[in-house]
């Protein structure tokens, strides 16, 4: 709990000071996902989380460095970084830890049809950087995006998130489904 609230009040602190901010969030019949990105130009630090009705939830504290190429008539976005993920999953047991995940993002607006892009990521924390009773895990995600306003985008998304914890002799996967969401840049 100390930790989620440390998370926030950091947050909270650099949006003040912040150029660029981004809302994400996204539902499906049983799930609910956030994140928040305060952008510094080319680094930004986001903070997000998703609840699962059966699968459990999960919360992270990310930074990245990004570059967007404008210069064509095509925007670009590519961004490195970590993200300090903790894990819930209501699999039975010890189904808690914390992970450092290693990874990063890629859009691509095709220039053609310049509303639509394509959306993917891929976050992995090895043994070494897996905390508790975690040993490994992936975030995965793929989504196709629709900009419907200046500074708003919806999309389709499919997620996986793939934990492997050290009690347990196969992965639990959470939060494998389809979900639509919004992107909101202010």
């Amino acid at each position: 709990m100390r930790t989620k609230f440390a998370a926030i009040i950091a947050a909270s602190l650099f949006a003040t000071a912040a150029n660029a901010n981004t809302f994400e969030g996204s539902l499906s019949n049983e799930s609910v996902k956030v994140d928040v990105s305060l952008s510094q130009q080319t680094y930004f630090l986001d903070v997000g989380g998703m609840y699962h009705t059966d699968d459990g939830s999960y919360g992270y504290v990310g930074a990245h460095i990004e570059d967007i190429e404008t210069s064509k008539d095509y925007p670009l976005q590519i961004g490195l970084g970590v993200r300090f993920i903790a894990v819930d999953a209501d699999a039975g047991g010890d189904d808690t830890g914390v992970a450092v995940g290693l990874g990063g993002f890629y859009r691509y607006t095709f220039p053609k049809a310049n509303r639509f892009s394509l959306y993917g990521s891929l976050y992995y924390s090895p043994e070494v950087l897996s905390f508790e009773n975690v040993e490994n895990l992936w975030q995965g995600e793929v989504r196709g995006e629709y900009k419907t306003l200046k500074n708003a985008r919806v999309f389709l998304r499919y997620g996986q998130t793939s934990v492997e914890f050290d009690n347990r002799n196969d992965a639990v996967d959470m939060n494998q489904g389809i979900g639509l969401g919004v992107v909101a840049d202010f």
